[in-house]
């Protein structure tokens, strides 16, 4: 009997902490600055190119290696936004999942004027990158 009631307890703590969640894994926050590695600066560009990768747990091993112009500029996980300031006309946008998933870089021509703005999207699996439409306003 002893040896069920400590089961019991020992199973009722292991399902606690998978009732939990990880900050990581709750609303859309911003690429800590450790993993970002240039075009923050508003003098970097007078562009933006927005970044989004998407909240879920299925792409949560993976990595998302950000290539601004074949140079990579961050590290992004799931639930992350990074924003990059780039000189206006075509940059080359890149991802390339890496971790507990990898696929070959995928890359998209991201044209972008004086003071425009563009928004693209990874979901959460890491595996590709499109252009969001901008908000309706």
């Amino acid at each position: 009997m002893r040896y069920l009631v400590i089961a019991g307890l020992a199973g009722t703590v292991l399902l606690a902490g998978c009732a939990t969640q990880n900050e990581r894994h709750v609303g859309i926050h911003d690429v800590p600055s450790s993993t970002v590695l240039g075009n923050q600066a508003p003098s970097d560009g007078d562009a933006t190119l927005s970044i989004v990768r998407s909240q879920g747990l299925w792409g949560a091993g993976c990595s998302s290696a950000i290539y601004l112009d074949d140079k990579m500029v961050a590290d992004m996980e799931i639930g992350e936004q990074l924003v990059l300031r780039v000189p206006s006309g075509t940059r080359k946008l890149g991802v390339m999942p890496h971790g507990a998933c990898s696929a070959d870089r995928m890359d998209v021509d991201a044209t972008v004027g004086q003071g425009e703005s563009r928004t693209f999207a990874i979901p959460a699996s890491g595996l590709g990158l499109t252009t969001q439409a901008p908000p309706k306003g």
